[in-house]
């Protein structure tokens, strides 16, 4: 009697690619019990999957083996459908970055279209950090580029979370500063100027960021260099943001000198600016770089020493 059978061996290699893992109980990770195998047939993700996801994402992140966290996130982005929802989407990107996956999390944001201003905020400032985790640069500053709406400026009031503290208290950078790091990053140095060059903060951040300017600054070409310190200037003046015309001045007559080239237009502007401010150690920082101005060099170290002596009376 002929055996009409099939042997099980073919049978599961038929069948094996129409079945999936759903879950392992926690029984089965401990003692080898009965895993639960269903049809493939992807589920609509919910808020009450996003809980528990969450949960299962951050607990296996405290194991060293990444088998648990590869297998969650193959489950976030094959097992659930793609939904309309812009904040479950939203969350499922999340859901990938907490199981360590950045790069299936930048997957699913670009699959996102934020229509308000507030989800392209939200948007932005996700897949900034998704790019930033795999360190690709040039979608970090894709992506803070497109929070900035075209306007650097705005950038500088906006502080970005990069990590947290033994204490658990979040550490926060201005996203206007990573944009010049990333582009920075990417060889465009120039770029990183101009990012650096529209920040409004001044006091000691706004002289770190005219020193990494400067640094930026020294590799491009004259023409480059005078075209991008004339659309700052420009902009400054505009924004009526007078320490930083004095600092772009400065910076502009740094560089001619350190370059050999002429540095008198740069010297005469800086020189000007300084007198309308009455910012007489400008001044005299300039006098001494000319041996033939001594007579005015003694006079305006006199009114410094002595301001008094100089001062208007008004009895």
């Amino acid at each position: 009697m002929r055996n009409n059978y099939l042997p099980l061996t073919i049978l599961l290699v038929v069948f094996s690619s129409q079945l999936h893992i759903v879950k392992a109980s926690g029984a089965f990770n401990r003692d080898g019990s009965e895993l639960r195998v269903e049809a493939l047939q992807k589920t609509k993700l919910s808020k009450e999957m996003i809980v528990q996801l969450k949960t299962a994402c951050v607990e296996a992140a405290k194991i060293p083996s990444s088998h648990r966290l590869r297998k969650l996130s193959n489950q976030l982005m094959h097992s659930f459908q793609v939904t309309a929802s812009f904040e479950l989407e939203m969350q499922r990107a999340e859901l990938l970055l907490d199981c360590k996956a950045p790069s299936n999390a930048q997957k699913v944001l670009q699959g996102i279209n934020p229509t308000s201003l507030k989800e392209q905020k939200a948007w932005s400032i996700l897949f900034w950090k998704a790019s930033n985790a795999v360190m690709d640069h040039l979608n970090a500053s894709l992506a803070l580029r497109r929070l900035s709406g075209g306007n650097f400026q705005t950038l500088d009031d906006e502080q970005i979370t990069v990590g947290y503290g033994v204490d658990g208290t979040p550490l926060t950078r201005s996203a206007l500063d990573l944009l010049a790091e990333h582009e920075r990053l990417n060889g465009r140095c120039d770029a990183a100027a101009k990012v650096l060059l529209a920040g409004r903060t001044s006091g000691a951040i706004g002289a770190r960021r005219i020193s990494r300017a400067v640094q930026c600054l020294d590799g491009l070409s004259l023409e480059k260099r005078k075209a991008l310190l004339r659309s700052a200037l420009d902009e400054a003046k505009n924004d009526e943001a007078w320490w930083l015309v004095g600092d772009i001045l400065r910076l502009h007559l740094l560089l001619d000198l350190a370059s050999g080239g002429d540095a008198e237009n740069a010297r005469k502007r800086l020189e000007q600016f300084s007198k309308e401010l009455d910012d007489r150690y400008t001044q005299l920082e300039l006098i001494r770089l000319a041996p033939s101005r001594k007579e005015e060099k003694h006079i305006l170290e006199d009114q410094l020493r002595s301001p008094r002596r100089n001062a208007p009376n008004l009895e």
